[in-house]
Parts: structure tokens; sequence; C-alpha cells
């Protein structure tokens, strides 16, 4: 039989839990109710906005408790970059509430859009009158069919991306980061190159790596496999704005199967006889000079 002591014992932990309890629910109340939501939703929508030298613009959004927003609908015009604008059906942002007292903002990061989901961290640190941003991301399942910043044609395949970046203030083109990326199941159609059809690119997989610091990406380690055969190369990307006067300066080689001409015609231009080729993508990522075994084709 037990005590009286004992039955005090087993009925105050109760009670303190559910007290907890309570008192849980009264501040996720409060919080939901008190929220400066819209002043919270403003300040991230400008701080994106800025960061990216974009307009940007959210269809709806909500509370995430404790400290977060959740939009749909989100669409980023680029300003001073030039190009097509991305629309993000999906994003949700979750601020760390304790590391607020030590003047570092870390958030949670994920979005949805064509496709795929992208998931990371997001750090802000401020220091000497200055922020100190810090990003990783993660992302997968894109399709490329949907995609909207490739040449006109039929694309297909998956896109994976894995990216850190690090940077001061807005400067984030002076930052520094790295990161990977990899296609599953390229399929390339109804392109057109220096007035001639290109159809029936495929490659199994597709990676790579790159690095970037002060605007200047290095493209490394480029490999892809597939029908036509495999293909290895690197390059750089000098950034510049708007985004068409990058100047790319790509090399490839490409050892082709015995078939590759009759399934890409372009080839036989450049004498491709199954031997290796040198595949050349240099200037104006808006309009580039290819040229094959030294053969321009554009």
């Amino acid at each position: 039989m037990s005590t009286a002591r004992e039955r005090f014992a087993h009925s105050s932990w109760r009670v303190w839990v559910g007290y907890g309890l309570y008192a849980l629910a009264a501040l996720g109340l409060f919080l939901a109710l008190s929220f400066p939501f819209e002043r919270v939703q403003g300040a991230l929508i400008a701080q994106l906005a800025r960061q990216m030298h974009s307009r940007v613009t959210v269809e709806s959004g909500g509370f995430r408790f404790p400290l977060g927003v959740g939009w749909r609908g989100v669409r980023i015009e680029p300003i001073a970059w030039g190009g097509p604008a991305l629309n993000l059906d999906v994003v949700r942002i979750r601020v760390a509430l304790l590391p607020l007292v030590r003047r570092t903002i870390e958030a949670e990061v994920a979005w949805e859009a064509y496709g795929g989901r992208a998931r990371g961290a997001s750090v802000v640190r401020l220091e000497s009158g200055h922020a100190q941003w810090t990003v990783d991301q993660f992302g997968h399942g894109f399709d490329l069919s949907r995609l909207p910043f490739f040449p006109s044609g039929q694309w297909r395949g998956t896109l994976q991306l894995n990216l850190s970046d690090r940077w001061t203030d807005d400067a984030w083109l002076a930052g520094e980061g790295a990161g990977s990326f990899e296609v599953a199941g390229l399929g390339i159609d109804g392109l057109t190159m220096a007035g001639f059809p290109v159809n029936g690119i495929e490659f199994d997989t597709v990676t790579g790596q790159i690095a970037f610091k002060g605007g200047t990406v290095a493209i490394r380690r480029v490999a892809a496999r597939g029908p036509l055969g495999t293909v290895a190369g690197d390059g750089t990307l000098l950034v510049r704005t708007p985004w068409a006067e990058s100047v790319l300066n790509l090399t490839l080689t490409l050892n082709p199967t015995p078939g590759a001409a009759s399934r890409v015609p372009l080839l036989a231009l450049a004498g491709a006889s199954g031997g290796p080729m040198t595949v050349q993508i240099k200037g104006r990522l808006g309009s580039p000079d290819v040229t094959l075994n030294g053969t321009p084709i554009s």
C-alpha cells in the first residue's frame, strides 16, 4: 500500500506537468495573437530583395510558431541582373530564439519550386557594425523542363544542388563559397546552334563542383557519361551585371561512342570518328563562341 507521501509526490508530478503544458499553450496563444507578423514579413521581404537585388512579391503568408513565417507564391524579379523571374511555390523561414540574445540570427530556410525541394540554414552575425552572412542550402528534384534560365529547347532531367556561401552586408557577389551539382537523366532536343538543329543529346549523369570568390566562379571536375560517350572538363565564369554579360571560359573533352555522330550530326562537322574531341565555350554568356576541335560552330 502506498504511503501518503508517495501519493502526494505522484499527484504533484502530474500537477507540475499540467502547469507546464498550460504555460506552453498560453505562451503559444500569446505569441499567435501578439506576434507582429506584418512587420516581420515586411522586414524579411525587404532583406531578401536587397540581398538578391530584385523585386520580391508574396501572394500569401502566415505566422509559424514560435518565430517564423511561411509564404506561398513568392516571385523574385531581378533588377540589376536581368533575366527571367524566379517563382517559388512555398518558402518557410523559422528563426531560433536563443541566438538572438547573442546578436545572431539563425534561421532554418526551406523552399519548394520547379518540382524540387531545398532546405538549409542561414546565419547572420552582427560584428563591428557589419552583418556577416553564412548560407547553406541543399536542394534536389528540380525539373529541368520547368527551370526558366535555359536556352529554348526541350530539356529533360532532374537537378540536385549543394551550396554554401558567406559574405558581408549586401556584397554577396564579393563573397566566398563552394558547391556541387548533379543532373540525372539529361536529355536535350530542339536546340539551334550556328543554324544547325541539335537533337539527341543524352547523358545518364552530369556532375561538377564550383568554387566562387570575389565574382569569379571556378567550374571544376565536370563529368558526364551516357549514350554519347563521356565528358570531362573545367572552366571559369566571371560574373557581371546584367547576367548575360558574364564571361564564360569552359573547356570539355568528349570521348564519343562510335555512333555519336549519327545521333548528333553536328559532331560530324569536326570529324568525329570515335577519338577524343575538344569542345570550347568562350565569351559572353548571352552569346558564347563554341568550337569543336578548333572548328567554330557559332
